[in-house]
C-alpha cells in the first residue's frame, strides 16, 4: 500500500457533478491555490527581510532560531526551512525576471 493510499480517507458518495459544477469547483480550487501562492510569497519575503535585518537582536533574542522559537513556536529546523524557502523563491523570481528581460533565447 502506497503513502497516498494510507493517507486517503474515504469520502461519502456524492452524485456526479455537471460540467458547469465541476468548472465552478475547479475555479474555487484554483483561486485557493493562487491565494496560497501569494501568501507563501509574502511570507518568504518577510522572513528574508526579518533575517537580513537581524530582528532578533533588538528584541533580546540571541539568534534567529531562538527568535523563531520564542515568537512563532517553531523549531530550529523549521526556522531555517523558512529561510531556504525564501531564498529559493528569490532565486526563482530572479531567474524568471532575467529570462524575461533577456527576451527569447535561440534553441
Amino acid at each position: 500500500m502506497g503513502k497516498h493510499d494510507q493517507e486517503h480517507v474515504a469520502e461519502p458518495a456524492r452524485p456526479p457533478l455537471t460540467t458547469e459544477q465541476a468548472r465552478e469547483v475547479t475555479a474555487g480550487l484554483r483561486e485557493a491555490m493562487d491565494d496560497v501562492r501569494r501568501s507563501v510569497t509574502v511570507l518568504a519575503a518577510r522572513v528574508r527581510d526579518a533575517h537580513a535585518a537581524h530582528v532578533w537582536l533588538p528584541l533580546g533574542h540571541s539568534s534567529w532560531e531562538s527568535y523563531c522559537e520564542a515568537e512563532f513556536d517553531i523549531s530550529r529546523a523549521q526556522a531555517y526551512r523558512l529561510l531556504d524557502v525564501a531564498r529559493a523563491l528569490a532565486a526563482i523570481h530572479n531567474a524568471v525576471t532575467a529570462s524575461r528581460s533577456a527576451g527569447p533565447q535561440p534553441l
